[in-house]
């Protein structure tokens, strides 16, 4: 009887032998194939997707519960807060005697995969999230303080993983929610009964660039008007009416600047009211009339999520990640001529700077969570006096560091998450930053939405959820 190890033998042999001769056979008659490499092909399911489905903003709905809104109650009304400064001028006493159980958590809700930020307003919270297992963008209501979701505006728009998806915030103003979407797709309703009131594809309208991790510009409401950045070949900012969406102006793209992750912020330079956008490129002035008062590109990151922050009447600080740093822009008047200089810059190992969120000017101060590639000082929050720039005043330490997380003032105090969703709160007094409290509220990942304040209820979010918690 043969053994087993004989017979495994036998069997190994046999099967070299096939192959040998199957490969013999290839090379004997590989004249008869017409051989082609195997590149990458695209998914025919995403062509039959993309042909097949027309993105129809905002066309489903579905309501959930009845709900009265409040119009006396508190609001952080949209991205950066009330007056998109991201200090809570109006906040309540908060505590921060929490105990080891941390803050009273009211309530949680799961959302789809991104760095969306909720707007508060009439005792209801806004959210443009994505519904991953239907594809789909979606405006969502929810109650403040019970988190059951009131209604949602939905509509289809495949787009695949880049880092999360949804990464705006709504704004909200007199009864009405404008929302962008991942592909730059704006929708506005009614604000208590999620009515649709107009679209705006920004990307098909205006021949625009998507930037590099979807559209993180969030809209801005502004006396009775929405302004929008479409930053396509014609067209660089715009103002509709909130209601009816009509194009109030429009400022031609002269500068040729392509659409940012960061967003419009209103300013008074030398007396004179305008918009700021740092788009790819530059940045640049705009009356409120439409009309470009200057630009420029002496500071062109490639790379731009964080917006412009106003530290005097005639210099904006400027900051991006990926090595860019920061940079102090000159804007100046004469005789009826606007001039822009660059008063200096430096890399993120020198001075403050920030790599997604939006740095606070509070107090005369500037604060800041520094990028990964500022050396010792990384992920560290710090404070910088903008007249002694690029100096650092003080940092939280080499035990403190926060990631991207996002910030904000209130209650005199510096409120702040890192990207595992801790919270903690610092004093800043005496040129040092001394924590008073410190206890995780999200169960996740990359808790890098900006936070919202309202009435003493904070809301933050994670790559997959949202928490309000009660500092009253």
């Amino acid at each position: 009887m043969l053994s087993q190890r004989y017979i495994e033998r036998i069997v190994t042999l046999c099967f070299l032998l096939l192959a040998a001769a199957g490969i013999w056979h290839f090379v004997r008659f590989r004249s008869s194939f017409d051989l082609v490499p195997a590149l990458p092909q695209p998914d025919p399911r995403m062509e039959q997707q993309e042909v097949t489905r027309k993105t129809i903003i905002g066309e489903h709905f579905q309501r959930f519960a009845e709900s009265q809104p409040q119009e006396n109650a508190g609001s952080w009304p949209g991205f950066r807060g009330p007056n998109r400064d991201n200090i809570a001028k109006d906040s309540p006493p908060l505590r921060t005697d929490w105990g080891a159980a941390g803050p009273k958590v009211l309530w949680r809700q799961e959302l789809g995969e991104g760095y969306a930020a909720p707007a508060v307003a009439y005792g209801l919270v806004y959210v443009l999230d994505y519904l991953e297992e239907a594809e789909q963008d979606a405006l969502r209501c929810f109650e403040l303080l019970t988190g059951q979701e009131v209604w949602r505006r939905y509509y289809e728009n495949p787009v695949r993983r880049n880092h999360g998806k949804s990464r705006t915030v709504c704004a909200v103003s007199d009864g009405t929610v404008v929302s962008i979407g991942p592909k730059a797709h704006v929708m506005t309703a009614d604000a208590f009964s999620g009515d649709l009131l107009w679209t705006c594809d920004m990307l098909a309208e205006y021949d625009g660039e998507l930037p590099q991790w979807y559209a993180g510009q969030c809209p801005l409401i502004d006396q009775g008007a929405v302004i929008l950045a479409p930053a396509g070949k014609e067209a660089l900012l715009q103002a509709r009416d909130l209601h009816s969406g009509k194009v109030l102006w429009q400022t031609a793209n002269s500068p040729g600047l392509k659409m940012s992750h960061s967003s419009i912020v209103p300013m008074v330079l030398q007396g004179i009211r305008q918009y700021v956008y740092c788009g790819l490129g530059g940045v640049v002035g705009v009356a409120e009339d439409g009309e470009l008062l200057w630009h420029t590109a002496a500071w062109r990151p490639p790379v731009w999520a964080p917006s412009p922050v106003q530290i005097s009447n005639q210099e904006i600080f400027l900051t991006a990640g990926y090595g860019a740093g920061s940079a102090v822009l000159q804007v100046t008047l004469a005789d009826g001529k606007w001039e822009t200089s660059l008063k200096s810059a430096w890399k993120p190992s020198q001075g403050p700077a920030c790599e997604q969120q939006t740095p606070v000017f509070y107090k005369g101060l500037l604060f800041t969570i520094q990028p990964k590639d500022a050396g010792s000082r990384r992920a560290q929050l710090v404070a910088a006096d903008p007249a002694r720039l690029p100096e650092i005043l003080a940092g939280s330490g080499r035990e403190e560091r926060f990631g991207l997380g996002p910030y904000l003032i209130a209650d005199q105090k510096i409120w702040i998450v890192d990207d595992q969703g801790v919270l903690s709160v610092f004093e800043f007094a005496g040129q040092d930053f001394r924590k008073l409290a410190a206890h995780r509220v999200l169960p996740g990942f990359d808790a890098w939405g900006p936070l919202a304040l309202a009435d003493g209820l904070m809301i933050l979010r994670d790559a997959t959820s949202m928490a309000c918690v009660d500092l009253r």
